[in-house]
C-alpha cells in the first residue's frame, strides 16, 4: 500500500504519494545543481572572447571566478546556518532571483569590476543561498539509500558544468558573448522558476530543530573531524579548480582548436555526471570516507597526467577519467559531513566546510592563470594541482585513523520522512 502525506498549502483532505513528492524535492534539487555549478563554470568559455574585447590578461579573468567561490565561501557558511531554520523555499527564491540577475548583468559589463561585482553576487547571494538549502531537503527525503539520492542530485551539477559552458560556447560562436548571457540567464530563470516550488521538507521534518553540539573540536583534544574534512575539501577543491577554470585553455592550446577545448570539459562534465552516481553508490557500499578517498586518488593521478599529453584522443579520454574521479568528491564530501552531523546542523556545518571548499577552488582557479602569464605555460599549475591532491589524500588518511579510534558516528537529529525508513 502506498503511503501519503498532506500536502503543505493545500485545501484540506488533499494529499500527494510522499515517493512522488520526494522526487519533485530531488528533480528540483538536481536542477538546481546544474544551474549553479553550470553559471559558475562559464567563464571557462567566456576568458576568449573578454580577452579579444577588453584586452584583459587571464589572471584578471580568472578572479572573477575567484570572486564568485569567494561568494559561494562567505555566502554558503551565512545561508547554510539559516537553511537550518527557515523554511527552504524562502531562501531557493532569493536565491534563484539573484542568479538571475547576475547572469543579466555580465551581459551589460563593460569594466572588470562590473564583471567582479557581477560574479560576487552569483556566488554570494545567488548559488550560495541555494545549494545547502536544496542538499538539506535531499538528505531530510532519503535514509536508506542517501548515497544514491545525493549522487543524483550533484550529477546534476558535473551535468550542468559541461553543458551550460558547451551551450555558452556555441552562443558565443553564432551571436556574441553578450546575446549568450542574456539567453543563459533567460533560460537560468524558466528553469528555476519552474522546479524550485517543489523543494521543500518533508512534513515529519517541519519541526524546530534540537541544537547539537558544536563542531569545533571532538571533545578528546583531537581536531574535530568536521575540521579535518574543511582541510580536505580545501586541498581537494584546490587540486580541482585549476582544471575547472583552465582545462579548455589548455586543450585548446594544445591542439589549437576552441572547439575540442569546449568538448574536452564536456566529456568531462559528462562523465562527472556518471561518476557522482557511481560514486554515491559506492558510499553506500563500502562508506563514505573510502568513497571519497578514492575519488580523489583519481582526481590526483590525472592532474599529474595532463601535462605529459599532446593530442586530442588522449586528452578527451583523460578527460572523461578526471571528471568521473573529480565529481565524486563533492558528492563523497558532502556524505561525510551528513554523517558525522546531527541533521539539525547539516546546513551549518555544510556551509563551514564548503566556505572553505570553495575558498579552495579559487585559489586553484586564479593560480592557474596567475602561472600561465608568467611562464605563458600550465605545466607548473598542474605541478601544484598535483602537490595539493596529495596533501588532500594525507588529510583523508588522518581523518580515517582518528574515525577509527572514536569508533563510527551515530548522529542524531531530525527524524526522516517515514516511507524512507522502511
Amino acid at each position: 500500500m502506498q503511503m501519503q502525506q498532506s500536502v503543505p498549502g493545500t485545501p484540506s483532505g488533499k494529499v500527494a504519494p510522499a515517493p512522488l513528492r520526494a522526487l519533485l524535492a530531488a528533480a528540483g534539487a538536481t536542477t538546481a545543481m546544474a544551474f549553479g555549478f553550470g553559471a559558475l563554470a562559464l567563464p571557462s568559455v567566456f576568458i576568449r572572447p573578454l580577452e579579444a574585447a577588453f584586452g584583459w590578461s587571464r589572471a584578471d579573468l580568472s578572479l572573477a571566478y575567484t570572486l564568485s567561490t569567494v561568494g559561494m565561501a562567505l555566502g554558503g557558511l551565512f545561508w547554510g546556518r539559516l537553511s537550518d531554520r527557515l523554511d527552504a523555499r524562502i531562501l531557493l527564491a532569493f536565491g534563484s532571483a539573484a542568479m538571475v540577475a547576475a547572469l543579466g548583468a555580465f551581459a551589460f559589463a563593460q569594466s572588470l569590476w562590473h564583471l567582479y561585482a557581477a560574479s560576487l553576487v552569483l556566488g554570494g547571494l545567488g548559488f550560495a543561498c541555494l545549494y545547502a538549502p536544496v542538499l538539506s531537503v535531499t538528505a531530510l527525503w532519503f535514509e536508506r539509500r542517501r548515497g544514491l539520492a545525493m549522487g543524483i542530485v550533484t550529477a546534476g551539477g558535473a551535468l550542468g558544468q559541461g553543458v551550460m559552458p558547451y551551450t555558452a560556447n556555441l552562443l558565443i560562436d553564432s551571436v556574441g558573448w553578450r546575446p549568450a548571457y542574456a539567453i543563459l540567464a533567460a533560460a537560468t530563470l524558466v528553469a528555476l522558476g519552474l522546479l524550485m516550488p517543489s523543494v521543500r521538507r518533508p512534513p515529519v521534518a517541519m519541526a524546530p530543530p534540537a541544537l547539537a553540539a558544536g563542531t569545533g573540536s571532538s571533545g578528546d583534544g583531537r581536531p574535530s573531524p568536521v575540521l579535518l574534512l574543511a582541510a580536505a575539501a580545501f586541498l581537494c577543491c584546490a587540486c580541482m579548480g585549476f582544471p575547472l577554470v583552465h582545462l579548455a585553455s589548455f586543450v585548446t592550446a594544445v591542439c589549437g582548436s576552441s572547439d575540442l577545448g569546449s568538448t574536452s570539459l564536456l566529456v568531462a562534465m559528462l562523465f562527472g555526471t556518471v561518476g557522482r552516481v557511481v560514486f554515491g553508490l559506492l558510499a553506500d557500499r563500502i562508506g563514505n570516507l573510502p568513497a571519497y578517498a578514492t575519488a580523489s586518488f583519481m582526481q590526483t593521478a590525472c592532474v599529474a597526467i595532463y601535462p605529459l599529453l599532446d593530442n586530442q584522443i588522449s586528452l578527451l579520454a583523460l578527460s572523461a577519467v578526471f571528471g568521473f574521479g573529480f565529481a565524486g568528491n563533492m558528492t563523497c564530501l558532502i556524505l561525510c559531513v551528513r554523517e558525522l552531523v546531527p541533521a539539525g546542523r547539516f546546513g551549518q556545518a555544510l556551509g563551514t566546510v564548503m566556505m572553505v571548499a570553495w575558498a579552495g577552488m579559487g585559489v586553484g582557479g586564479y593560480l592557474g592563470g596567475l602561472v600561465y602569464d608568467g611562464f605563458a605555460s600550465y605545466t607548473l599549475a598542474f605541478l601544484i594541482a598535483f602537490a595539493a591532491g596529495v596533501a588532500n589524500l594525507a588529510t583523508i588518511a588522518m581523518l580515517a585513523a582518528g574515525t577509527t579510534t572514536r569508533g563510527k558516528a551515530t548522529p542524531s537529529g531530525l527524524a526522516p520522512a517515514p516511507w524512507t525508513s522502511r
